[in-house]
């Protein structure tokens, strides 16, 4: 492994949405997906919302899927000047069958990193330093892709109170609304951010986009509060599925000089 292969390798660990304060995102505040309103009754998940009950759910349909395109970004921004502290942005291409994926990750730490997994489990990874590019070859298993198959997403459901919001046309499949938003929807000893202290917040708001089958489209979350050293910060977080079922993982034009700067 050569020396650029520990800022390499965070590109595989478990996909950040909270936790030391190190999320990431586009430089702007997270918006909802875009899609028309259909105010119907019903829904695919009976309030109050769980955790376990969504991620399970979810966990299933996109392992019958197969295959789906993952997008996540998050932000910290200052909340009183909206200047931006950190970021990262994940995108993912899977096919959960064959175990081929390629993901790119961008955080305020790290440059730019690919990663391409084949069909041996063979990963290969690129990473752009200044005008060098720095390559690393591993071996993983069939579970390197989870994170972006089985996002933790649960600690934000529970312990706040969301209401169904009816129906919305993406575009693509019929997604049902389930939103959040104010204090009094909260509970503080319940709710598992880490990002912030739950006892600290000054505004939160969330809202989850799933299928009729429960599988998870989209997911927005954004909340104000106080850290521990005193800093008011705005903590962002969005992650959009795409392409659930339809998608072909095509191996990247860079995979052949990885191939020949890790030989040997």
């Amino acid at each position: 492994m050569n020396r650029y292969a520990v800022a390499l390798c965070s590109l595989l660990a478990v996909v950040a949405l909270a936790g030391c304060g190190t999320p990431g995102g586009t430089g702007t505040p997270t918006q909802s997906p875009a899609g028309s309103p259909n105010a119907t009754a019903g829904g695919p998940y009976d309030a109050p919302l769980t955790g376990s009950a969504v991620t399970e759910r979810h966990r299933g349909a996109i392992d019958d899927a197969g295959t789906f395109r993952f997008r996540q970004s998050s932000t910290v921004r200052a909340a009183s000047s909206g200047a931006l502290l950190q970021y990262r942005n994940v995108t993912a291409a899977v096919n959960r069958e064959t175990g081929v994926y390629r993901a790119t990750e961008n955080t305020t730490t790290n440059q730019p990193a690919d990663i391409y997994v084949g069909p041996n489990g063979t990963a290969l990874l690129r990473q752009r330093l200044g005008d060098r590019t720095a390559y690393d070859r591993q071996v993983r298993d069939r579970n390197g892709s989870n994170p972006y198959a089985y996002p933790p997403i649960g600690r934000y459901l529970e312990g706040l109170e969301y209401s169904y919001n009816g129906t919305r046309e993406t575009g693509g499949p019929t997604v049902h609304v389930y939103e959040a938003s104010g204090l009094d929807r909260l509970d503080v000893d319940e709710h598992g951010l880490t990002a912030l202290d739950p006892g600290n917040l000054s505004a939160v708001s969330a809202e989850l986009w799933v299928t009729d089958g429960g599988r998870l489209q989209a997911f927005r979350y954004d909340v104000v509060g106080t850290n521990r050293f005193g800093n008011r910060l705005r903590f962002t977080v969005a992650l959009q599925y795409s392409g659930v079922g339809s998608t072909t993982v095509t191996e990247p034009s860079w995979t052949a000089e990885a191939e020949r700067a890790t030989a040997g």
